[in-house]
């Protein structure tokens, strides 16, 4: 298993919008908690005003965009260290399969762990997994996603 490169979790929200190219009001992710070449673990706490609520919850779409925007966190801090100042545009290609167990409310902690399955040229194949704070897993997805430069 490859190691942490992360001494801290970054949590700065100036810094974690740096890392992805959405912006607010569409952020959907606020932690990095890990990082591998190939792995991260993300977090986000899910906002009271959050575009993509329905009735206190996180929609669907909204939980799909986050493990997006988890991927897409993933890849803006490997661009940082490699002296990337802009993160690359990417977005969802295909959406392999999606799995979603519960919707999150309003105020929970989600955890989502992402991995890089394999890469050919900008299209990248990824799997996450989504955890509430009771570390019980909300979602699954297997995404192709696309990077732009």
């Amino acid at each position: 298993m490859a190691e942490n490169l992360l001494h801290h979790p970054i949590t700065d929200p100036e810094t974690i919008t740096r890392l992805i190219p959405q912006k607010t009001p569409f952020v959907f992710v606020d932690t990095l908690y890990e990082y591998t070449a190939l792995t991260g673990v993300t977090g986000f706490t899910v906002p009271s005003e959050n575009v993509l609520l329905e009735n206190g919850s996180l929609s669907e779409s909204g939980l799909i965009e986050h493990m997006a925007q988890s991927m897409s966190l993933h890849r803006g801090y490997q661009g940082s260290l490699s002296g990337q100042t802009k993160p690359k545009t990417g977005f969802i290609g295909i959406i392999k399969t999606v799995e979603i167990h519960s919707l999150p409310q309003s105020g929970e902690k989600l955890k989502t762990y992402v991995e890089i399955l394999h890469e050919i040229m900008n299209v990248t194949s990824v799997s996450a997994r989504v955890e509430n704070e009771m570390g019980q897993v909300i979602a699954t997805s297997e995404m192709k996603t696309v990077t732009v430069e």
